[in-house]
């Protein structure tokens, strides 16, 4: 009976720390890649304050290159996250039939957060693509004694 009961403990133990994932859990390993794309985001910010006739305003605008991507979670289902470009390496293999994408990132608990791009956001540090050659087109536009 008592071996019964600490099965049945460390069996519910076990489902319970399967509800409380990690983001080792979540981000470890490679994972297949669907979809890749580039954009920039502006996001604006105004603020202001006004007392009769009398006041302030402020407004600024930043503008930031994400890479939009669909990948494979560690479930098997397929998640749509982005990283700015900044945090994106590349590395070319011709051998890879499939694109894959890495994450390199400070593990930890995730139960402040169940939204994955928080998560990405939060604990990514960068990413690391690999794919064929073939597959990263070269699209360098430097200016030129300018």
């Amino acid at each position: 009976m008592k071996l019964r009961l600490f099965a049945a403990l460390g069996g519910l133990t076990l489902v319970m720390a399967g509800c409380d994932p990690t983001v080792e859990s979540i981000l470890k390993g490679n994972h297949s890649l669907r979809k890749l794309v580039e954009r920039s985001e502006t996001q604006s910010h105004a603020s202001g304050g006004f007392f009769f006739v009398v006041g302030s305003y402020e407004a600024n605008t930043k503008t930031q290159m994400l890479v939009k991507f669909a990948w494979q979670m560690n479930d098997g289902v397929y998640a749509i996250s982005s990283l700015p470009l900044e945090k994106i390496r590349v590395r070319l293999d011709n051998t890879v039939k499939t694109p894959t994408i890495e994450f390199h990132s400070d593990y930890g608990d995730v139960s402040t957060s169940s939204d994955l791009q928080v998560i990405i956001d939060r604990f990514v540090n960068y990413a690391v693509i690999t794919c064929r050659e073939a597959d990263w087109p070269v699209k360098i536009q430097m200016p030129l004694n300018q």
